[in-house]
């Protein structure tokens, strides 16, 4: 059995160039397509082999027996790939030489054992030459070994497996979008909203988040498409039960080389799941402390019944708050308090510190 790139098959083809010379769009000077085979060969990681269909007489290049883990010297059967193929993946494999031999290409990708016990991928591909009746007559092939491409795949799956474990203990939903700020992308956008997927690409997206924290965020997320800066917000979204709970939603721009944004990724996160209570516009708006409250009732001389009134939390809410903090309710909660409190004139920093920013009205 002679190689593809032993001397005589390469005189064969070298005594096939004298066609070629009639046409010199084919002929290159010296060198036949025998150096260009044994300079693939060279790298290590390609083999090429032929069989006669009807014989079954085969014939490979060194290459295969390299990545096969063969000893040169002996005759090249189909069977030799077959029999090292890995076990978990025969179930690929029992077709290819049937196939083959019926005239039908196969690309396949697989693992084989070598001789040295070691395992590698390979990529099987196969062509079936015609005879002048349009029989099949003889296959052509190549092995390729893709162990390496395997293995940057499998960083690479394993790489984006974390980050979605990540992702999925942290955010309600994460999205993406171009750098323009048009979304291309969202996971879990219609469990949490209903909202199809469409809806999003055309942009009714916007429709889910409460009328009074459009504005805000619209401007936002402009202010940070136009100076690719980390865009943070917080507001409410209309919920597929038909409620509105508090969101905190952050993007950052992915950028390439050079600076050019390419897109944005983002992700929205329950407020009582972040571990905060929920903000207006990106502030601290809806944060407030148990001593805030307390200062803010003795400033305004209301009792628990007034400012359960005016801000419709239960006494019982409002006492505990008073008692615990801010762990012991619900962010709207706190918000409403807030509210009433900003209605009267009086404004909140962090820490404690409560301010009068107008006469509260005169109480009869």
């Amino acid at each position: 059995m002679r190689s593809f790139l032993d001397p005589s098959a390469q005189a064969d083809v070298t005594s096939g160039q004298d066609s070629d010379q009639a046409n010199p769009s084919r002929r290159m000077q010296g060198v036949s397509s025998a150096h260009f085979l044994k300079l693939i060969e060279e790298r290590g990681a390609t083999g090429f082999w032929t069989c006669d269909l009807m014989t079954g007489e085969c014939t490979c290049s060194p290459g295969v027996s390299r990545i096969i883990g063969a000893e040169t010297p002996q005759p090249f059967r189909m069977v030799d790939i077959l029999e090292r193929v890995h076990p978990e993946d025969r179930v690929l494999c029992e077709d290819l030489w049937p196939l083959t031999r019926s005239g039908v290409p196969v690309n396949r990708n697989f693992r084989i054992i070598r001789g040295d016990r070691t395992v590698r991928w390979i990529e099987f591909h196969s062509e079936v030459v015609l005879d002048a009746e349009q029989r099949p007559a003889r296959a052509v092939g190549l092995l390729h070994d893709v162990t390496l491409q395997h293995e940057y795949r499998q960083t690479l799956d394993e790489t984006l497996g974390r980050y979605r474990a990540l992702v999925s203990s942290v955010a309600t939903m994460e999205w993406r979008a171009t750098a323009s700020g048009e979304p291309i992308f969202s996971h879990g956008w219609t469990a949490l909203t209903g909202q199809l997927e469409s809806d999003v690409l055309r942009g009714s997206w916007v429709e889910a988040i409460h009328p009074e924290d459009r504005p805000a965020m619209v401007a936002a997320w402009e202010h940070a498409v136009a100076t690719l800066t980390p865009y943070v917000i917080n507001h409410r979204i209309l919920q597929v039960n038909g409620e509105y709970d508090w969101f905190h939603s952050r993007a950052v721009p992915v950028l390439h080389k050079g600076g050019r944004s390419h897109e944005w990724l983002g992700m929205i996160v329950r407020h009582r799941d972040f571990g905060s209570p929920a903000t207006h516009g990106g502030s601290n708006a809806g944060t407030l402390t148990a001593m805030q409250i307390r200062a803010a009732r003795a400033m305004l001389q209301w009792t628990l019944e007034d400012l359960s009134r005016v801000s419709g939390v239960s006494v019982s809410s409002i006492r505990r708050i008073e008692a615990e903090g801010e762990r012991a309710t619900r962010a709207n909660s706190l918000t409403a308090i807030r509210d009433a409190f900003e209605r009267e004139g009086l404004a909140f920093s962090d820490g404690t510190a409560v301010s009068q920013r107008r006469r509260p009205p005169t109480r009869d």
